[in-house]
């Protein structure tokens, strides 16, 4: 439960600067916090990155401000900290589907967020097959992609894997898949001050492409199906809000692993989808 307080508290933090623009990666270092740990724990707990949060935050109160009335829309962006109206009004309308005119009549309609709370309730019966097992290090070939930590939002690793499709280099790298896994990985971990996404596969040959290697670790390994973008992230939801309560086990968060076995296509529901979650034993 200690986690789910730091989160918490760093909740508070976000909501007395939220109309700063806030360095995220170097206030976490200050903190001694392992940043894609948090990253991961914040989001799974959330549901949003804490960039996505502070965001989905300052676009509420403003629209409570134009709702009410009493400032000019120029000075209400101002003291949020942004300073281009028409780009605002793009964002502004990105985020709750309506432009900023259009408010007034839809205040009790749009998606606003007030406050953020999670459920968290230990788990009796499991909600994903898994099962426990000890993988040594292996090579994964592939394509990496890095972000600012500051500004990653979650669904950003979902969107690098349907540009890989479109552009045909998944197929491209599942040619060189002849390692003891079949499927394409996807591992998310903070290197050098940014997210690395490494999307790759299982090889032993020599490819054109950039290689990796994974972790020597315990793994509980869940198994799901439908479209990645929306299936992980409620397994991993599960995971940090229900099974580790009822779990005799540390959790490693400083990276994660996805193993997606190809289908036609990444949006189609019929996908086969594992969460390889690593264990600190």
């Amino acid at each position: 439960m200690e986690t789910i307080r730091f989160v918490e508290r760093f909740i508070v933090y976000i909501e007395d600067h939220l109309r700063e623009d806030i360095d995220f990666s170097e206030v976490l270092e200050n903190m001694g916090v392992e940043q894609k740990s948090f990253m991961t724990i914040f989001t799974s707990l959330v549901g949003m990155t804490p960039s996505q949060y502070q965001e989905k935050r300052r676009m509420t109160e403003i629209a409570y401000e134009v709702y009410q009335g009493h400032r000019r829309l120029v000075d209400i962006i101002k003291y949020y900290g942004y300073r281009d109206v028409d780009s605002f009004k793009k964002l502004y309308t990105r985020t709750f589907g309506i432009s900023v005119h259009e408010t007034e009549r839809n205040i009790k309609k749009i998606d606003l967020l007030d406050y953020i709370s999670f459920e968290v309730v230990p788990t009796k019966k499991p909600k994903y097959p898994s099962y426990r097992s000890f993988v040594e290090s292996f090579r994964l070939i592939g394509i990496a992609q890095y972000f600012d930590i500051n500004s990653y939002h979650s669904d950003y690793k979902y969107k690098f894997l349907k540009i890989l499709e479109r552009d045909g280099l998944i197929d491209e790298i599942l040619r060189y898949n002849d390692g003891f896994v079949k499927g394409i990985f996807v591992q998310e971990r903070f290197v050098d001050g940014e997210i690395e996404i490494f999307v790759g596969t299982a090889s032993y040959q020599h490819t054109p492409f950039d290689e990796t290697f994974t972790e020597t670790m315990n793994y509980e390994v869940f198994e799901t199906s439908g479209e990645p973008g929306v299936a992980i992230d409620k397994v991993y939801e599960y995971i940090f809000r229900r099974w580790h309560f009822r779990e005799n086990v540390n959790m490693t968060c400083d990276f994660s692993l996805e193993l997606i076995k190809h289908t036609y296509s990444f949006e189609d529901p019929t996908t086969k989808i594992q969460v390889w979650q690593a264990l600190d034993e």
